[in-house]
């Protein structure tokens, strides 16, 4: 998606939360950082400290791709510690914004892994968890059967749920989008995921027709629901 992001479509594509970030991709770092803090938002420099511990202009990024040299690849990989290293990541920028670590904890990045392997997609939420970082008791979705599934220990904790074994509420999806997994190995895009999840958090919006995308995705129906993450975008970018 090769388009000049001009201030006036970041600011419409932020609106429209993590489903922006494909276009983000071939943006120039350091245009993209400038063109988010003047539209307010989160700035690159600040994800990039919360998401990799060093700022923006530190040597080891390029100043154009913002890829971090002599680094290896953590994200976009298949390497299971991603999705923990993310949502520490996420908490310390939630943190980083003024909001207390421990409201910060009811806010996760969940993703749904079921085609990743055999058409390299990937399904990504942001949610507000009622039970925070606690356990929760809920059904799998592969199997299911009842588990019980704490953070830090297991890998479908960080799956969205809409209720648990006793019927309640457990997740309200704030924003979500479908996109090719691999576009996650590109540093500046990590810390673009981060920018736009806080900027989601902090617009205070809900998207319940997740759960409807979420069934078509288990279900095999990717395609559509890609579409739907990408028109969403399409129509609220501005043509020029």
């Amino acid at each position: 998606m090769n388009l000049l992001l001009s201030p006036i479509m970041i600011a419409a594509g932020i609106a429209e939360g993590i489903a922006f970030l494909p276009y983000t991709a071939d943006a120039d770092v350091k245009e993209l950082d400038r063109a988010l803090v003047q539209a307010k938002a989160v700035s690159l420099n600040e994800s990039y400290k919360a998401t990799f511990g060093i700022p923006l202009t530190h040597p080891d990024i390029d100043p154009k791709s913002g890829d971090i040299l002599r680094r290896e690849s953590l994200y976009g990989v298949f390497r299971p510690d991603a999705l923990f290293e993310g949502q520490r990541a996420f908490e310390k920028l939630l943190v980083s914004q003024g909001m207390p670590e421990e409201k910060a904890r009811h806010y996760i990045l969940v993703g749904n892994f079921a085609h990743t392997w055999t058409r390299g997609l990937v399904l990504l939420a942001v949610v507000y968890r009622h039970p925070g970082a606690q356990p929760i008791q809920v059904r799998s979705k592969s199997t299911n059967l009842v588990a019980t599934l704490r953070p830090w220990h297991h890998q479908a904790w960080h799956e969205a749920y809409l209720r648990d074994v006793n019927d309640q509420v457990v997740d309200e999806v704030i924003d979500w989008a479908a996109m090719e997994y691999a576009i996650l190995r590109q540093d500046k895009v990590v810390a673009t995921l981060m920018v736009l999840a806080v900027e989601g958090v902090k617009s205070g919006k809900r998207a319940p027709d997740y759960w409807q995308a979420e069934r078509r995705w288990i279900a095999g129906e990717t395609a559509p629901v890609m579409q739907q993450s990408t028109d969403k975008v399409k129509r609220a970018l501005p043509s020029s």
